[in-house]
């Protein structure tokens, strides 16, 4: 009977335990839930302002590899913070700051264009993830590669 009295007992003292793991695990969660929606209200004020948003290389000969500059400011009154990049194809790369921009300060996008393979007219678009209202911004830039692809 002794043995069945401790086990008894170690049960309780067990779930006791995890009752208690478990409030502390709920209170946790909840203040990151608070802390997420606090920084959100402030990200919205962040504002991008692009000096030139599109750009056009012009001629450009096919296999040629070109580059631009592209500058933003942050006009809002928090940190502007560049979360992630895309590119519409894998012909363009992007050189961006990884550090938060201080409201005020302004930030270089470089941009590299390898026309290789392409010919014609070339519509691209660079797509900047960051902490501002409107989420994405859109950065355009056009080309018109002369010559035959490479390869043919």
């Amino acid at each position: 009977m002794n043995i069945l009295y401790y086990t008894k007992k170690n049960i309780r003292f067990s779930l006791g335990k995890l009752a208690v793991f478990c409030c502390l695990f709920l209170l946790f969660l909840t203040s990151c839930q608070n802390k997420s929606q606090k920084s959100t209200d402030d990200l919205e004020n962040t504002r991008i302002e692009l000096t030139q948003p599109t750009f056009n290389f012009g001629k450009i000969t096919s296999g040629e590899t070109v580059s631009h500059t592209y500058s933003l400011k942050n006009t809002g009154d928090h940190y502007l913070i560049i979360k992630n990049i895309q590119t519409s194809c894998g012909c363009t790369t992007v050189d961006y700051p990884k550090e938060p921009i201080a409201p005020g300060k302004e930030g270089k996008l470089e941009i590299a264009f390898n026309s290789s393979g392409r010919y014609g007219k070339q519509y691209k678009e660079i797509r900047i993830f960051a902490n501002v209202p409107e989420k994405v911004v859109t950065l355009k830039f056009t080309a018109d590669i002369q010559g035959t692809p490479s390869g043919h």
